[in-house]
C-alpha cells in the first residue's frame, strides 16, 4: 500500500479566509527562508477542546526547494518552485508544520497533481500520479490532534483491464475494504477503478454487475525487525471478523447467535508472515480424534494467489493455493497449486477481556509468498461438522471470488503520524504517536 503524499494546488476552501499570521508566527514559519510567503490563511473551525484553528498555506521559491529535489517542485503552470507547506495555528501555541509538499511529477509519467481542502478540524488531500501503474487517492486528517482518519485510493495498470482496485481505509477502526472488477462477469471491463458503491446498502461480496468486494488483511506499522514473542495476543491493531458477520461475509450457514460468536483477528508481518488469533466458544467441545478430518474441525483456511497477472478475481485453481490450519497449529494442504507450506507456531494467550484465545503464527521461506493476495476463511464447527463459514471474500463453488492484496501500512513521514502497533501488557496494541 502507498500512503499518499500531496503537494501544491489548493482548492477553494469552504471556510472563510483568516487574517494572516502575526509577525512572530510568520517569523516562526519562515525562519531564514527568504522566498517564504504566507499565501493564504484559512479558518479551520475549533479543536475538540474549543481552541480556534486555522491553516496557513505557505509558498516557497526555487531558492528554498527541498534538498532532495535538484530541479525543484512543479507548479500548476509548469514553472519550478520550492513547494508548498501547510502550518497549523492552534490558539496561542507555536505554529506547527503539518504538511511539506513538493510535486516532482509523482512517478515517471510526470502526471502528478494534487489538491488540498480545509474544513472544520479536517484537512483532505488528493493526489494522483504513477507510471504504467497509476494511482490516486484522498486522505482525510484530523487537524487537532494531527493524524489520518480515512483514505480512499485507486491503483490500476494503464494497459490492463480489470486491474484496478479501489481501497477504503478507516484508520480509527482499522477496517480496510477494497473493490475491483471481476474479469469473468463484468459486462464492460475497462481501464481504471470501479466506483465505490453509494447509499446505505451493506458491503457485500457482489456490489454491482461485475464488481466484487473484500476485506483486506492489514499489516500495521510495527517498526523494523518487530519482535513478537510467544504468548502475545493481538489487541486493537487490526479489526475483528466474527461468525456473526462483522467485518466479513457469512458464506455458509447462518450467522452465529450471541453466545456462539467466534472472533478472528489476522495481521500481516511483511509479505511472508501472518499472525491469526481465534476466540471460539465452541472450539473446546470439538476435540480432534484419530479419524477427524481437518475440514470438520474448527479451522482457518487461507486462499493465496499464485498468479503473476494483474487480476485478483475468478482465479483458476492452478493460480490458487488453499491451506488449512486447525486450532492445534497443524497445517494441511488443500486444493490448488502445490507450493511450499508455511511453518506454524501455536500458543495460547489472553485477550483484553481476559478470555483464552488461540494464536497461530505462519511463516513462509519466500519473502514475497503473499504478494499476490490472501483471502481468509474461518470454519466454526459443531458435533463434528462445519456449522458456518465467515470469509474476508465471497466464496462461490468453493472458490474465492476475489483474493485481495495485503495492505501494508508505512509511517514514511514525520508529519504522517500513523498509529504504531506495539507490544503492551502482552498484546499488540495501537500506540498513538506523540503530538
Amino acid at each position: 500500500m502507498r500512503i499518499l503524499l500531496l503537494s501544491t494546488a489548493l482548492l477553494a476552501l469552504p471556510l472563510a479566509v483568516q487574517a494572516a499570521p502575526d509577525a512572530s508566527q510568520t517569523a516562526a514559519i519562515c525562519q531564514a527562508r527568504t522566498t517564504c510567503k504566507i499565501a493564504k490563511t484559512y479558518d479551520a473551525g475549533k479543536s475538540p477542546a474549543g481552541t480556534p484553528l486555522s491553516v496557513a498555506a505557505v509558498s516557497l521559491g526555487l531558492a528554498d526547494k527541498p534538498e532532495d529535489q535538484d530541479d525543484g517542485c512543479r507548479s500548476g503552470n509548469g514553472d519550478r518552485n520550492g513547494g508548498t507547506e501547510y502550518w497549523l495555528l492552534e490558539g496561542t501555541s507555536p505554529p506547527k508544520q503539518i504538511l511539506k509538499l513538493c510535486n516532482d511529477g509523482y512517478g515517471s509519467s510526470g502526471v502528478g497533481e494534487d489538491e488540498v481542502t480545509i474544513s472544520p478540524n479536517r484537512l483532505a488531500r488528493w493526489q494522483t500520479g504513477g507510471s504504467s501503474w497509476r494511482w490516486e487517492g484522498t486522505v482525510t486528517y484530523s487537524l487537532s490532534p494531527w493524524r489520518p482518519l480515512s483514505e480512499r485510493s485507486c491503483s490500476y495498470h494503464t494497459s490492463s483491464e480489470t486491474s484496478g482496485t479501489k481501497t477504503d481505509f478507516d484508520y480509527e477502526t482499522m477496517v480496510v475494504r477494497s473493490i475491483t472488477e471481476d474479469r469473468a462477469t463484468h459486462p464492460d471491463p475497462g481501464i481504471g477503478c470501479p466506483d465505490w458503491p453509494k447509499g446505505p446498502a451493506p458491503f457485500a461480496p457482489k456490489l454491482a454487475p461485475g464488481v466484487v468486494g473484500a476485506y483486506d488483511i492489514v499489516g500495521p506499522v510495527l517498526g523494523d525487525d518487530p519482535k513478537i514473542p510467544t504468548g502475545t495476543a493481538i489487541g486493537n491493531c487490526v479489526a475483528t471478523m466474527t461468525t456473526a458477520g462483522a467485518n466479513g461475509f457469512i458464506v455458509y450457514g447462518k450467522p452465529a447467535p450471541t453466545d456462539q460468536v467466534a472472533e478472528i483477528k489476522a495481521m500481516a508481518v511483511g509479505l511472508k508472515s501472518l499472525l491469526i488469533q481465534v476466540y471460539d466458544p465452541l472450539a473446546a467441545s470439538q476435540p480432534a480424534t484419530a479419524n477427524s478430518s481437518w475440514i470438520n474441525l474448527p479451522h482457518v483456511e487461507l486462499w493465496i494467489g499464485q498468479n503473476r497477472e494483474y487480476a485478483r478475481t475468478s482465479l483458476p485453481l492452478n493460480q490458487l493455493q488453499q491451506i488449512g490450519i486447525d486450532l492445534d497449529g497443524r497445517v494441511h494442504r488443500g486444493v490448488g497449486k502445490a507450493v511450499p507450506l508455511p511453518s506454524a507456531q501455536r500458543w495460547s494467550a489472553r485477550d483484553a477481556d481476559g478470555r483464552s484465545v488461540t494464536v497461530l503464527r505462519l511463516d513462509w521461506t519466500d519473502d514475497y509468498a503473499l504478494l499476490n493476495g490472501v483471502a481468509l476463511v474461518y470454519s466454526q464447527a459443531e458435533a463434528g461438522n462445519q456449522t458456518r463459514l465467515v470469509s474476508t471474500t465471497g466464496i462461490i463453488n468453493n472458490r474465492p471470488l476475489y483474493v485481495p492484496s495485503i495492505v501494508q501500512l508505512y509511517d514514511e513521514s514525520p508529519t504522517k503520524k500513523i498509529d504504531r502497533c506495539d507490544l503492551r501488557d502482552g498484546r499488540l496494541s495501537i500506540v498513538s504517536p506523540s503530538p
